[in-house]
């Protein structure tokens, strides 16, 4: 009789976790706020699923944001989970849980969670691309995971689209991520409108008809557009499938997106673009998790 899957998503937030059916159903799910101290942390991920151990397979997957050592199973020094830098996770996690780990960086985790269970999983390639505080991606081709040989496959934010741009630290000048991810608009509704509202206050001007914000909206998604067609030329997915915070926009962001990827891509390829909101949410990451040991790297 197959065994339930636990599925564990480590945030700059919140830790959360869910148990999985065999056939995908999600049975439980619980949350908790991720603490500054990593050994406080995993006292926390055993209360979450203590209960759900004696019934779940031998391994369980992790999800968890980058820069991060997979060969050793190790944060290196993500900028949202300062007090776990350094942190040998995955011997920690074994020793204290009891059970093999598979860690895997967030945005790969939730690329794996929409092609089996989410928007991509009748596709059978995908390129999951979140637009939130930064810009990342999970490639699935085949039902396998592309993680590159140094395991940076997806670091599709510091991918250069213009020659010029805002600089950032850590980042090409000229960046996908400085020029096209959320922070950049939130910055730029900053400068146009001294307000924090982000995309979701351009979204609502550009909704209203204000000439300069319909300018802004045009530019970012000139640059979102320029980043997918360079995805796509590179790896032609079947399917691209957009998450993060700045898809809550959708229906006024993909009537604009989906043309201006035409317009960038081989024509032989236009009518092929099929780009989709992902479906999973801030579920994408436990879902994902939980599959990870059933998928091959490549």
């Amino acid at each position: 009789m197959e065994k339930n899957r636990i599925g564990i998503d480590i945030g700059g937030t919140s830790i959360k976790a869910g148990v999985i059916a065999p056939n995908g159903h999600m049975l439980a799910h619980r949350e908790t706020a991720t603490p500054l101290n990593p050994h406080q942390g995993m006292d926390q991920i055993k209360g979450l699923i203590g209960e759900w151990l004696s019934n779940s397979e031998t391994t369980i997957g992790v999800a968890a944001p980058g820069p991060m050592d997979l060969a050793h199973g190790t944060f290196l020094d993500p900028p949202n989970l300062k007090g776990w830098h350094g942190y040998c996770f995955v011997d920690q996690f074994e020793k204290k849980i009891g059970k093999a780990c598979l860690f895997e960086n967030d945005a790969n985790a939730a690329a794996v969670g929409e092609y089996f269970a989410g928007a991509g999983k009748d596709a059978q390639s995908m390129a999951y691309i979140t637009i939130s505080t930064g810009i990342g991606a999970g490639i699935v081709l085949n039902g396998q995971l592309l993680t590159g040989a140094q395991f940076s496959a997806g670091e599709v934010g510091n991918m250069i689209i213009s020659g010029e741009g805002p600089t950032q630290e850590g980042l090409n000048t000229g960046s996908w991520e400085s020029l096209a991810s959320g922070t950049a608009i939130k910055k730029r509704i900053q400068e146009l409108y001294h307000s924090d509202g982000g995309a979701q206050e351009l979204l609502m001007r550009v909704n209203k008809g204000e000439i300069e914000a319909i300018e802004l909206f045009q530019e970012w998604i000139g640059y979102l557009a320029a980043g997918i067609a360079n995805l796509i030329h590179v790896v032609n997915p079947a399917v691209i499938v957009l998450g993060g915070g700045v898809m809550q926009g959708k229906d006024v962001i993909l009537p604009a997106l989906v043309p201006a990827v035409k317009e960038r891509v081989y024509a032989s390829l236009a009518d092929s673009i099929d780009i989709r909101p992902a479906l999973l949410s801030t579920k994408a990451g436990v879902v994902g998790a939980s599959y990870l040991p059933h998928v091959k790297r490549l």
